[in-house]
């Protein structure tokens, strides 16, 4: 007589794939705590195709694919982790942070309102989501999104920065330097915050105290941006000389600098005008640095009316 020790066949191997897939997640956690992460890798996947249900198998790969950059990959783990768990709001903003670093921003943006949905409070998904808006142009999302990332998180030096940047981006300057404040309050020494900040007071025509800000941040380190900016302050005094030094200073930090070359033009030929275009020098300076604008970027129509407008009496 035979017995059948299964109440069927199919259920005897799920069992047995249970074991496989268990056996190689401990070989897997093996492996990662021994710096072997491709031998940790391989034997997770082996533990999701002998049991894809398997949870913590789904995370750590996904993890181990996230820290080693292959995001596509970390990103379907995190889906199918999503799919398991889907009240999990981990898996979802991990899902929406492997899409937005691969720059598929409508897929981010989806996952991460359901991470939010999930986790109402969860700052980072604000903050992100609301970068996520910026980069797409809905400027009003973003500064929705990233005000509330500031207020759940109100020490998060970047979340007030962001949301600097966006309100600056929306036309509201006074508002976005009350954001920069708030930053450089939480910390004095943050590099990128002088930047924007800097070029926040330019555009409000509050040029010296732009300039003070920015020398600051040469300081610590200087940068093409840096002295560009510190040249578009000094071109709003009218201090053509000095801007055009600045401008210059940039393009040899930064030989690729097009904008740098365009306003070195400009600055150069309003101090040609303002000599009663008496200094041939630096009308051909001011060709000279447009012509090397278009050799690096061809598609640029008004730099080459200006250089076919200054270049008429060579």
């Amino acid at each position: 007589m035979v017995f059948v020790l299964c109440a069927a066949i199919g259920g005897c191997s799920t069992i047995r794939q249970r074991r496989v897939a268990n056996d190689q997640l401990q070989k897997a956690i093996f492996a990662k705590d021994n710096g072997n992460t491709q031998q940790a890798i391989l034997a997770l996947k082996q533990a999701t195709k002998a049991n894809p249900k398997l949870v913590p198998a789904h995370e750590m790969l996904g993890n181990l694919y996230k820290d080693t950059g292959d995001f596509d990959k970390a990103g379907q783990e995190y889906e199918t982790l999503s799919q398991l768990q889907p009240k999990v709001a981990s898996h979802s903003y991990n899902l929406a942070l492997m899409e937005h670093l691969l720059g598929r921003l409508q897929r981010a943006s989806e996952a991460y309102l359901k991470a939010i949905k999930l986790e109402p409070k969860n700052a980072d998904a604000h903050m992100n989501l609301g970068l996520v808006y910026l980069a797409i142009g809905d400027q009003s999302k973003s500064i929705e999104h990233l005000q509330q990332a500031a207020e759940l998180n109100p020490t998060s030096i970047d979340a007030w920065t962001n949301l600097g940047v966006a309100l600056d981006d929306h036309g509201e300057p006074a508002n976005a330097e009350k954001a920069y404040r708030k930053a450089l309050e939480l910390d004095g020494n943050r590099y990128n915050v002088f930047i924007n900040y800097g070029s926040n007071l330019i555009h409000q025509n509050r040029t010296d105290e732009a300039i003070k800000l920015l020398q600051q941040a040469a300081s610590m380190k200087d940068s093409a941006l840096i002295q560009k900016l510190m040249g578009d302050a000094l071109a709003k005094k009218g201090w053509w000389d000095a801007a055009s030094g600045r401008y210059e200073k940039a393009t040899k930090l930064d030989a690729s600098y097009i904008n740098a070359y365009n306003a070195l033009g400009e600055t150069l030929i309003a101090a040609y005008d303002r000599g009663m275009q008496l200094n041939e020098s630096l009308r051909q300076r001011a060709v000279a640095a447009w012509k090397t604008s278009l050799s690096l970027r061809l598609d640029q129509p008004a730099v080459a009316a200006q250089i076919e407008k200054w270049s008429r009496n060579n």
